[in-house]
């Protein structure tokens, strides 16, 4: 689904999942993307350049990676990733996340802060 602002869709699919838990059996997880990219490490670089503007001087990020028939191994993409994004990085509770989504040939590039990726499973939990 292509959506111009993803947040107000994620506050609206949180409250729906809270108000009728049942109702959403086959959704597990919702990650926005912000841009989308092919799989070679210039192309995911220059995106998170772009993308990295929205992480404060004063902010932590941490870089998560998550591939599906990737050319590169993890290590390869966080160096190059690393490299980037010139801020303190937190592993543990970070203010943003570089996510990185490969899926063979295109990659999902996004620098979200921790509550943008709805779990739809701890939200079921919650209620």
């Amino acid at each position: 689904m292509n959506v111009e602002n993803p947040k107000p869709l994620l506050t609206f699919i949180t409250d729906f999942v809270k108000s009728e838990p049942f109702k959403v059996r086959f959704i597990m997880r919702i990650i926005p993307v912000d841009k989308v990219v092919d799989t070679k490490i210039n192309a995911i670089v220059k995106a998170v350049k772009e993308l990295s503007s929205v992480i404060a001087p004063a902010e932590t990020f941490r870089i998560t990676i998550e591939a599906r028939d990737s050319p590169y191994s993890d290590q390869e993409l966080i160096d190059a990733i690393a490299d980037a994004v010139d801020r303190k990085v937190n592993l543990d509770s970070p203010d943003k996340i570089v996510l990185l989504e490969v899926f063979g040939e295109y990659s999902g590039v996004s620098v979200i802060s921790p509550r943008e990726i709805v779990s739809i499973t701890k939200l079921k939990r919650a209620t």
